[in-house]
């Protein structure tokens, strides 16, 4: 009786991993898309480090697109909101440090990082988790 017991147990807790981890794939799934949904080339965008956040819902991680020659035109950072609302890391800036952008470049940068630790807490801007 007590292996039946304790089997039940094991097995009800090998189907809850995989139903968090399905959740979780199927998430960030959904995330890819609504990016390629924002995108000139859906069909060559190429995703890394590409994270799903249970708590906040959120996803987060890097895209490249080809653009109209054919070329890649490098990873851009990335996340998509409980809401399914997509933003990128402000376009054309190229990362010199705050002390050398314009007022303007500065505050788009920083309302952007501002919102993305909300939903990605643990994730640098290059697209690694932190550790």
């Amino acid at each position: 009786m007590k292996i039946k017991i304790v089997l039940g147990v094991v097995v009800l807790l090998v189907a809850g991993v995989g139903a968090i981890q399905s959740t979780a794939w199927y998430s960030k799934y959904r995330g890819e898309q609504r990016v390629r949904e924002m995108l000139k080339n859906p069909d060559a965008a190429v995703f890394r480090g590409v994270y799903y956040y249970h708590q906040t819902k959120g996803i987060c991680g890097e895209v490249s697109e080809k653009n109209s020659m054919g070329g890649y035109v490098g990873f851009n950072d990335f996340f998509v909101d409980a809401d399914g609302v997509v933003a990128f890391y402000p376009e054309k800036d190229d990362h010199r440090p705050l002390s050398e952008v314009s007022p303007e470049t500065a505050k788009k940068r920083l309302e952007y990082l501002d919102i993305r630790l909300k939903i990605c807490p643990d994730v640098n801007v290059e697209g690694g988790v932190s550790g």
